[in-house]
C-alpha cells in the first residue's frame, strides 16, 4: 500500500501539469459572474457621472419637490363620506367640532412625518455611497471571474487534445462579447435619442416642449387656490377664539410657508426638467460607447482570427 502512495502522486503531479481545458459548465460560471458584475459597475458608473453631472453643470437637475404638505380634512355630520372643504368660523362663537379637532391632530401628525422626508441632499448622499459601495465590491469580482475567464479561453486554445472544449468556450465567449455590445447598442440608442429629443425640444422646436392645457386645472375668478389653504386661513384667524394651542398656531403657520415653497419648487423643477433629463441620459451616453467598442474590438479580433 505504502507503494503504491508515490505512484499515485506522480499521476496527480502529471494531471496537474498538463493543461487540461476547463469545463463548460466552469466557462459559463465565470462568465455569467463576469456579465451580472459588470453590470453592477456599469449602474454604478452611471449614477456617479449623474452625481458628478449634477453638481458641476447641471446644477438645478435634482428633483427637490417632496409634494405640498398635507391639508386638513374634516368629516362632515351630515355627510357619510370625507368632505374636502374645511372652513371654521367664529363670528358668534368657534364652530370646531369635537370630531374638527380630532382632524387636527390627526393633521398634525401626518404634518410632522411629511416634514421629516429626507431632503434632496440627504437622497444624493445615500446614492452616492450605494454607488461607490457596489462599484468598489464589484470591480475586484468582475476582474478575477473575467480574467479567469480569457485564461481559460486561451487554455482551451492551446490544448492539444481540447478541440470540443475549445469549440465550446469560443462559444461562451462569443456569447458574452456579443450581449454586452448589444446591451451597450441598446442603452447607446435610447440615451441619444432621449438627449437629442431634451435638446431638440428645449433650444430648437421649442413649441414641442408645450405643457398640455388638459393637465392644468382651471381656477374660477374669486374662489380660494385650494380647500386646504382656506381651512388653514380659516383656523389661523379663528386661533385665539377657538382656543387653539401656541403649537397649533405655530403649526399652522410653517403650513402655509412649506405650502408656498412647495409651489415655487414644483413651477422651478418644470422649468429645469430639461436638465434633471439630460444629466440622466448623458451619463448613459458616455457609459455605452466605451463599452461597446472596447467589446466590439474583441469580436472583431476573434473574427480575424477564425478567418485566418
Amino acid at each position: 500500500m505504502s507503494k503504491a502512495l508515490p505512484a499515485i502522486w506522480v499521476s496527480l503531479l502529471k494531471n496537474k501539469d498538463m493543461q487540461q481545458p476547463p469545463s463548460t459548465i466552469r466557462s459559463i460560471y465565470f462568465y455569467l459572474v463576469s456579465l451580472i458584475a459588470l453590470g453592477f459597475i456599469v449602474g454604478s458608473s452611471v449614477y456617479l457621472l449623474n452625481y458628478a453631472a449634477k453638481a458641476g453643470v447641471f446644477k438645478n437637475a435634482d428633483f427637490t419637490y417632496r409634494g405640498t404638505p398635507p391639508g386638513i380634512f374634516a368629516v362632515s355630520p351630515k355627510i357619510d363620506s370625507a368632505s374636502p372643504a374645511f372652513a371654521v368660523t367664529c363670528q358668534d362663537k368657534c364652530s370646531l367640532t369635537d370630531s374638527d379637532r380630532l382632524s387636527i391632530s390627526d393633521w398634525q401628525q401626518n404634518y410632522k412625518a411629511w416634514r421629516e422626508q429626507p431632503s434632496a441632499k440627504t437622497n444624493r448622499a445615500r446614492g452616492l455611497v450605494n454607488a461607490l459601495s457596489f462599484l468598489v465590491v464589484a470591480l475586484p469580482i468582475f476582474f478575477f471571474h473575467f480574467r479567469t475567464a480569457q485564461k481559460d479561453y486561451k487554455q482551451a486554445n492551446d490544448s492539444a487534445n481540447g478541440e470540443s472544449v475549445s469549440r465550446g468556450s469560443k462559444t461562451l465567449r462569443s456569447i458574452y462579447f456579443y450581449l454586452v455590445a448589444l446591451a451597450a447598442v441598446v442603452m447607446f440608442i435610447i440615451s441619444a435619442g432621449v438627449t437629442i429629443n431634451t435638446v431638440l425640444k428645449t433650444w430648437v422646436v421649442k413649441d414641442a416642449n408645450t405643457k398640455s392645457s388638459a393637465s392644468t386645472p382651471v381656477k374660477l375668478p374669486g374662489t380660494p387656490a385650494t380647500t386646504d389653504t382656506q381651512g388653514v386661513s380659516s383656523l389661523l384667524a379663528c386661533a385665539d377664539k377657538c382656543s387653539l394651542s401656541a403649537e397649533v398656531k405655530q403649526e399652522l403657520q410653517n403650513w402655509q410657508t412649506d405650502y408656498t415653497q412647495a409651489q415655487t419648487e414644483l413651477d422651478n423643477q418644470n422649468k429645469n426638467d430639461w436638465q434633471r433629463t439630460l444629466a440622466t441620459s448623458m451619463p448613459f451616453l458616455l457609459v455605452s460607447i466605451p463599452l461597446f467598442w472596447l467589446h466590439w474590438l474583441v469580436i472583431q479580433k476573434d473574427r480575424k482570427k477564425q478567418i485566418s
